[in-house]
């Protein structure tokens, strides 16, 4: 992505996702400085196609947004607005693919030269084809608002790309958390969005990955994929090696590895790791500590696992030790963060 990132956030954004956020605001009667306000951004960044934002700049837009128009379901007019032409190379790299298998993987690919925010990891349903997006932060309402529209800017992508073929095949979106209280519009070809689901996720009957996609053009194929290497390299260079360490974390799940397992997976020493971390004003241990605060908050918020089974997952010796670390990151014990959420365990216990 573009190296001169613009406003607060460790992720980047294409600006194309918010100037298409920034013609529903307008639509809806809602000012640019509305729609921007505290999120560190000048107007002027909806006349940059080429800029990046901070994540958290892009969410404090959306919460401003969602704010003024009160509807969740219009997540789904904000992915559908997302055209082929938006999602620039990664967009027509898709769309000149032999099937939709191979679209898929080069969506897996790139994604992230377009949007950092998530990672897009592959199902193992055995009749579904399904892709499951992972968050890169806790999750919170604005999460699941920004997660729903960009899985049906898959979905709308999936559809374009395979065009009258697909017009009258279902596909499944699944979120987490409760429905809104305001019912579901109609969705194309009895398609469905399925709540209190442990995951998002999109997913199409498996035959449609076989498909094979209409007005190919092997040039343009080649290009836009030799574009989208080229963004990714780029991307891949200005990363600090923190943010290279964070990246590796968060590829994993509870328990986190040592630093010399970390150092490896990056070719490289644990004593130059160590060295260019402190160069940087980092260390492990609060890399991995930032982890641990993103894992819990976010199982803590899903309100499936108890304090103690939270524990022993990050690798805790006991369920008092991970509420002192968690009341040192947070300024509250885990039952308290539950309970703010509205999710309190009978089983928590007042850890």
């Amino acid at each position: 992505m573009n190296a001169d990132r613009v406003g607060k956030g460790a992720y980047g954004i294409s600006s194309d996702y918010l100037i298409s956020l920034s013609e529903q605001a307008f639509e809806r009667g809602m000012s640019v400085a509305d729609l921007l306000a505290g999120s560190g951004l000048e107007a002027g960044i909806l006349l940059q196609q080429e800029a990046t934002i901070g994540h958290e700049s892009f969410l404090t837009a959306m919460d401003n947004f969602c704010a003024h128009d009160g509807n969740f379901w219009t997540a789904l007019e904000g992915g559908r607005r997302m055209t082929m032409s938006k999602h620039g190379y990664v967009g027509y790299a898709a769309q000149h693919s032999h099937t939709l298998l191979e679209a898929a993987e080069k969506l897996y690919r790139y994604v992230t030269t377009r949007i950092e925010l998530f990672d897009l990891q592959r199902g193992e349903h055995p009749q579904r084809a399904e892709l499951f997006l992972v968050p890169r932060i806790s999750d919170s309402d604005t999460v699941r608002y920004v997660s729903l529209n960009f899985l049906v800017c898959l979905e709308t992508l999936c559809r374009q790309i395979l065009g009258r073929s697909a017009s009258n095949i279902p596909s499944c979106i699944t979120l987490t958390g409760a429905p809104p209280s305001t019912p579901m519009p109609p969705l194309p070809a009895g398609s469905q969005v399925v709540f209190n689901s442990e995951h998002y996720s999109l997913s199409w009957p498996r035959s449609i990955m076989d498909a094979q996609i209409p007005a190919r053009d092997e040039d343009l194929a080649r290009l836009a994929e030799a574009r989208c290497e080229s963004d990714l390299r780029r991307q891949r260079e200005q990363q600090t090696v923190a943010e290279r360490v964070s990246r590796q974390l968060q590829q994993l799940e509870g328990s986190l590895p040592p630093l010399e397992e970390i150092a490896a997976r990056l070719n490289m020493s644990m004593a130059t790791l160590k060295r260019r971390l402190k160069a940087e004003g980092a260390s492990y241990q609060q890399l991995k500590d930032d982890q641990r605060l993103r894992q819990a908050s976010a199982w803590l918020m899903e309100g499936q696992l108890t304090v103690d089974q939270i524990a022993d997952r990050l690798g805790y010796s006991d369920a008092s030790n991970f509420a002192k670390a968690f009341k040192g990151w947070t300024g509250q014990s885990p039952s308290s963060f539950r309970q703010a959420a509205g999710l309190a365990s009978a089983s928590d216990g007042q850890q």
